[in-house]
């Protein structure tokens, strides 16, 4: 048995079938949905682009963090209209297949922080983070300054792009999120190297009770 999770990366038809419609009514009236063919395709170009980053992210998120997935199988839905989130793991189509990687990656590390063999799922962490990294912020900043920070040591030291990383950084600005740009200054102040020691011993701690 593989150490880490078989990622499925998937066409979610019946998501698409039917909140994809409803949202593609009220936000895209004038343009057409994409159909099998195109999903098909799409999802290929996906696949393709995190096979090439697929181990080397994985063992580096589960190294830096002293974790491991609790889920064999972790299935990513692809489908249109939808952002990105991480329980049930949902992207959406509209990321070129490059960028498509840092945004799995993304949702993977909220996947490992939160649902890992090290301590029960129904753990609140949010309390242990703000602990960790002062009250003084949202819970949308709070919850990505870890994400962040193991996220930066992947582009920095694991993959050894950092232009991944100014990417990632620039988008947020572009799309004027405000509180995870407030976590990358966070992380960028409080060096990530320590931030990620501080999560392991926290784990270590959760884990021992």
């Amino acid at each position: 048995m593989s150490k880490y999770p078989e990622i499925r990366i998937k066409d979610a038809w019946l998501l698409r079938e039917n909140a994809s419609k409803h949202l593609h009514e009220l936000w895209g009236k004038d343009t057409q949905l994409a159909d099998d063919a195109w999903m098909e395709n799409r999802v290929k170009q996906y696949q393709k682009a995190w096979q090439t980053y697929e181990k080397k992210i994985l063992n580096g998120m589960c190294d830096l963090l002293g974790l491991s997935f609790r889920q064999n199988v972790i299935d990513v839905y692809i489908a249109p209209w939808f952002g990105a989130f991480s329980d049930p793991l949902v992207i959406g189509v509209m990321r070129e297949p490059d960028q498509f990687v840092d945004t799995l990656t993304h949702e993977l590390i909220h996947r490992l922080l939160t649902d890992n063999s090290s301590i029960p799922y129904e753990t609140k962490l949010f309390p242990n983070w703000q602990k960790l990294f002062g009250k003084n912020h949202s819970f949308t900043t709070i919850v990505h300054i870890p994400v962040h920070a193991v996220h930066k040591a992947i582009y920095l030291d694991i993959l050894n792009e950092p232009e991944r990383l100014e990417r990632d950084k620039k988008s947020d600005i572009q799309h004027n999120a405000k509180d995870y740009i407030a976590s990358w200054q966070y992380v960028d102040s409080n060096d990530y190297q320590i931030i990620i020691e501080k999560l392991r011993n926290s784990y270590k701690h959760l884990a021992d009770k």
